[in-house]
């Protein structure tokens, strides 16, 4: 089993890759290609936020952040729900619903359709952070599948 040290090395270098696809079609900055980097890392840590782990640790103090963002600006309802949601690695078994790639594709998909009818002028950069971050968990549940096992499928 890797360490986050090898996850965080797998989002690298999957970012890189999808770097290499996407900027035929977008040209980022320098600040833009940070960012999808910042999304890719994140991505390669997120499956084990069902664990005590680097993932879940940053994955809480970024809940924790924005739970203080939305009480500051009095946003009750996305707070309520953040909030039921943030529980939900806390109850999972390690290997479960976050070491599915169906889930890692599908959630940040979902996320990204709910946040752009919130924010339709931020569409386009919203699917291309989010493919970042997918190509990132995917990049982790490949290193935990073993190069031998992905080889056979």
């Amino acid at each position: 089993m890797p360490g986050y040290q090898t996850h965080l090395a797998g989002g690298a270098i999957v970012f890189a890759a999808t770097l290499v696809c996407i900027v035929p079609y977008a040209q980022p900055t320098v600040l833009t290609a940070g960012e999808w980097l910042l999304f890719a890392l994140a991505g390669s840590l997120f499956p084990d936020i069902d664990i005590k782990s680097k993932g879940q640790k940053y994955f809480y103090w970024m809940i924790l952040l924005l739970l203080l963002i939305l009480t500051y600006t009095k946003r009750f309802i996305p707070l309520a729900i953040i909030s039921i949601l943030s529980t939900i690695p806390l109850i999972s078994k390690h290997r479960g619903l976050f070491h599915r790639a169906w889930f890692v594709i599908v959630g940040p998909l979902a996320l990204w359709y709910v946040m752009s009818l919130h924010y339709p002028f931020v569409k386009t950069a919203l699917l291309l952070d989010m493919t970042f971050f997918i190509a990132g968990a995917l990049s982790h549940l490949w290193l935990d599948m073993g190069l031998r096992k992905m080889i056979r499928i």
